[in-house]
């Protein structure tokens, strides 16, 4: 059986990507970052900073590395307020925690009247240990609303905050058979694609 390293040890992250390619029949493992130094992701988009951990990961550890970074945009937010590409650095400081993270972007949608459209955008990129790597971006549409649900995903607090515009549910409150369909139709058709061409 063919093994991918996925560059990050959050496990929300993790599941994500392996209900996404389970059709593949790869495994999927997180990365030992005990052993290789943090990469510090300045890119100006998710695309770059995908790429920048990939292959950095893909050397440290002379392995094939699956990078996928994200970003997030709200519509009719200005650009200003945007969580963009630093979803996680908030007005780019160093990474908050869950709970930060969720209170800000509740606030960024009451700004819009408490619920709201807008759409992930993936950076992913797969590196061998050569220097040979692979690129694909994608966007993904979902509903947003500033009411929380009452369960909250760790490593993927916005979850909870999230509304899958097909079903109607919050993410955070889906079955594990149910999140691993919509990781599948939502990113998962075509991350397959990609990963297959790029392993051959």
């Amino acid at each position: 059986m063919k093994k991918l390293i996925i560059e990050t040890t959050n496990p929300a992250k993790i599941a994500q990507i392996r209900d996404a390619i389970v059709s593949t029949g790869i495994l999927v493992e997180g990365i030992n970052k005990s052993l290789i130094s943090e990469v510090i992701e300045d890119g100006n988009t998710a695309q770059e900073n995908a790429k920048k951990k990939a292959t950095s990961y893909a050397k440290a550890i002379c392995q094939t590395v699956f990078s996928m970074d994200i970003a997030l945009y709200f519509d009719d937010l200005p650009p200003e307020n945007q969580p963009g590409i630093h979803v996680r650095r908030i007005g780019g400081l160093n990474s908050v925690n869950d709970t930060e993270l969720l209170e800000h972007c509740i606030s960024l949608i009451e700004l819009l009247g408490g619920k709201a459209t807008g759409y992930w955008e993936y950076g992913i990129c797969i590196a061998k240990p050569n220097g040979e790597f692979f690129e694909m971006t994608l966007k993904t549409p979902r509903i947003f609303t500033s009411e929380k649900s009452e369960k909250t995903i760790l490593g993927y607090p916005l979850e909870s905050i999230q509304i899958d515009p097909k079903t109607g549910k919050y993410i955070s409150e889906m079955s594990p058979e149910e999140k691993a369909t919509f990781w599948q139709e939502n990113i998962g058709e075509k991350i397959c694609s990609f990963v297959k061409d790029s392993l051959l």
